[in-house]
């Protein structure tokens, strides 16, 4: 009894309390937990106690047999979990839907694209250069010829860029080569704009089979190596790591919130060569730190080095969520943000804040002095025409005018300071040139050359029967960082509504309810990107190790070499797998001992399938109504797949929700799929997960269990009649017993009484 209440109270621990489990001293799965010393040793007793009291002390009769066959079961049971638990191996595999086989006259070997949506390769052929790009997958394409009309199939969409003329889309369909033909963009299909179906008859473009070779072990680790370049992985294993609690040497290391600090653990895991050796033989590979749960983040400091100036800050509602922006003063591309309506600058001088433009519009002002005609014109898409709009007439004039364009913010060379022009294409009784008009006058320029050439010839002097000013707009939000700190600038249509100094963590409203928030400025900011430790609030609750992260060092004894890891979850050959943010690619690479450069990858352990996978197809089981966008619509999914023997496909075998297969040796059921996007429910269905494990004494397990409830059957059942049939032959003997007559004579050696 004993042992059955610590074999219990141990199993609720593990299963219950996970907690207890994952704590650092343990750090085990549900899985290391149950596979443990003491769990074995429990269950072992526990066995061998069950077996020696039953034949010491419960006799072997028929009566007994149900208890026999109740503790027979049970040992046999362990048994077969003994030998379920430890050679257990289980796993996931995605298998994509096909590949695409490029081949072109000139290339040595046909090159391989996966059909991911994104994803793209570049091919060389002879002197020529071809890109090509997954545009767009459909998973159930119409057939509109004959003879199979009303049947679908698998459609992708592949960009074709050739290295002279025009891109053209092919469009290919799993199962029916014959249907390929090529779209031009903005032109059709090719048979109708150039009467072939195809635009380069030398381009081969085939769907073929993609082939999934490896499946990866749950709750495992290991490091990915090879050389820039490399097709193939080398796999390290690595044994020893923690897996639910964070270990960083100090916090220096990472980002935290205050309000959720890392304890600081020491972590030093060495990780030995792949067998057979890697690109990083000879040097010494540690994991020195591990999280659980981090993002990749950037955060700023001030340093003296050079001037930055950084701003970070939210647009805040009560009735949104915030939406965040970084600014970079010096970067064009960075120094925007909500569409343009938010901007940051920097000024040498504070003073210099009331040559900002006067409002949000931008305008054009154009005067005529002998007319005595003066109009001002707010530039924005309608007044922008290009050099394909027609020219507009100046009123009581000879002239007209065309504006082709704006370009803010150009670098003066050679100057300090930066100048916005207005390109503006003036006609004249006497002939037609381009003024650039410029918002710091002498930079104004009337240019010979037709057109919005910036090289063009500039005329000595400007047309004078003809003045223009140009004021540009300005975003509705500004920030303006200077020498003294940074000042907070609101404009409106037509001119400074707001212009006050702003500190981090202050609020300015813009309106009722609305917000900008100052988060962070620093005007010689120096970045630093380390993991931000995302507080247990903000973590998704099934996310599982996805987003775990190691600190790796490499030591090639000429210099320790250290990076932070993202886990990602298969080990890919290359980016073209990395699909929609479902699966990442996330290498980091080192230095390797002979000047070489190392791509190294995190991931788990993967093996060998026993025979290569390839999905045929994918079929959804929906209610009535078929799907619709939406996952309530689908029953159920299956993957069709065929396995590669000796070279050869297999016919199609079914793998639907709780309806695996097996397939040498291991058993494979649907673990995940391509879902749909619900604005196309065409789309996705591109690949599928399938969960990959062996199933070694599940049927000494299952007799075991047979075993045990046949005995609680007979224990229940027919022990009972056996006992009441004992009951009832024993009253029997006794009422027989009962029966004999009284009065019969009986002998005697007595003599006769005698009167």
């Amino acid at each position: 009894m004993c042992l059955a209440v610590l074999v219990f109270v141990y199993c609720s621990i593990g299963s219950a309390m996970p907690q207890v489990r994952q704590l650092p001293a343990l750090e085990m799965t549900e899985f290391e937990w149950f596979h443990w010393w003491p769990f074995n040793l429990l269950v072992l007793l526990f066995a061998t106690t069950m077996a020696v009291v039953t034949v010491r002390r419960i006799p072997l009769r028929k009566v007994n047999g149900g208890v026999w066959m109740i503790h027979s079961g049970i040992v046999v049971l362990v048994l077969g979990s003994y030998v379920y638990f430890t050679t257990k191996v289980e796993g996931d595999a995605p298998v994509f839907r096909r590949q695409i086989r490029i081949e072109l006259p000139g290339m040595s070997q046909p090159a391989r694209l996966v059909a991911l949506p994104g994803s793209e390769i570049s091919v060389t052929a002879g002197p020529d250069r071809w890109r090509f790009q997954i545009q767009s997958t459909n998973s159930s394409w119409p057939i509109l010829s004959e003879p199979h009309v009303g049947e679908h199939a698998h459609a992708v969409n592949v960009m074709v860029a050739p290295p002279a003329g025009e891109a053209f889309v092919r469009q290919l369909l799993a199962g029916y080569p014959e249907y390929t033909e090529d779209v031009i963009p903005g032109k059709g299909r090719a048979i109708k704009h150039l009467g072939t179906r195809l635009v380069d008859e030398r381009l081969r473009l085939t769907l073929e089979f993609e082939p999934q070779t490896y499946f990866h072990v749950q709750d495992t680790w290991a490091l990915y190596v090879r050389q820039v370049g490399e097709a193939t992985w080398a796999q390290r294993p690595i044994e020893g790591m923690p897996r639910y609690n964070d270990h960083v040497g100090s916090r220096d290391q990472v980002f935290t919130d205050p309000h959720y600090p890392v304890t600081p653990r020491m972590l030093e895991v060495s990780v030995p060569p792949a067998e057979g050796g890697d690109a990083l033989s000879g040097t010494a590979v540690r994991v020195t730190g591990y999280v659980r749960y981090a993002r990749m983040s950037r955060q700023w400091r001030n340093t003296a080095a050079q001037l930055n100036p950084v701003v970070q800050g939210a647009l805040v509602s009560p009735q949104s969520r915030d939406e965040r922006f970084e600014l970079a003063a010096l970067e064009p591309q960075h120094n925007t943000a909500a569409e343009g309506n938010i901007r940051f600058i920097w000024l040498d001088d504070a003073a210099r804040i009331s040559e900002l433009p006067n409002g949000s519009q931008a305008r054009l002002r154009l005067e005529v002095p002998a007319a005595n005609v003066s109009k001002e014109l707010v530039l924005n898409a309608d007044t922008v025409v290009g050099p394909e709009g027609a020219m507009t007439p100046i009123e009581g004039t000879d002239y007209s005018y065309r504006i082709r364009g704006v370009q803010n913010d150009l670098v003066i060379p050679s100057r300090a300071g930066r100048v916005s022009v207005a390109l503006v294409e003036i006609h004249t009784p006497e002939g037609q040139f381009t003024r650039w008009v410029a918002d710091r006058p002498e930079f104004t320029r009337d240019m010979k050359a037709e057109g919005d050439d910036p090289h063009g010839q500039p005329s000595p002097d400007l047309d004078a029967r003809i003045a223009m000013t140009y004021h540009p707009g300005s975003a509705p939000v500004v920030f303006v960082g200077h020498p003294g700190g940074l000042q907070f600038v609101l404009h409106g249509p037509s001119g400074m509504m707001m212009n006050r100094p702003v500190r981090p963590g202050e609020t300015v409203e813009l309106m009722s309810g609305v917000g900008v928030r100052v988060d962070g400025y620093w005007p010689n900011a120096e970045s630093e990107v380390k993991p931000r430790v995302v507080p247990p609030p903000e973590r998704e609750r099934d996310a599982g190790e996805m987003f775990s992260m190691i600190r790796l060092e490499v030591d090639t004894g000429q210099g320790v070499q250290t990076r932070w890891l993202q886990f990602t979850q298969y080990a890919f050959p290359s980016s073209d797998y990395a699909y929609a943010g479902r699966f990442a690619y996330l290498p980091e690479q080192f230095r390797g001992p002979d000047g070489r450069v190392v791509e190294v990858m995190f991931s788990r352990q993967r093996r060998e399938l026993p025979s290569p996978i390839a999905l045929e197809d994918f079929e959804l089981d929906t209610h009535l109504g078929g799907y619709t966008g939406s996952t309530a619509t689908i029953r159920n999914y299956v993957s069709r797949l065929r396995f590669n023997e000796h070279g050869t496909w297999t016919e199609p075998v079914s793998i639907a929700v709780n309806h695996p297969a097996e397939h040498g040796g291991l058993w494979y059921f649907q673990s995940t799929w391509d879902k749909p996007p619900s604005s196309m429910p065409g789309g996705g269905m591109n690949y599928t997960g399938l969960g990959v494990g062996n199933r070694h004494g599940v049927y000494v397990q299952l007799a075991g269990c047979c075993l045990a409830v046949a005995g609680m059957i007979f224990a229940f059942y027919v022990k009972p009649v056996l006992k009441r049939r004992r009951a009832e032959a024993s009253r029997v003997r006794v009422g027989r017993s009962a029966e004999w007559p009284t009065d019969s004579p009986i002998a005697t050696d007595a003599a006769p009484v005698r009167a």
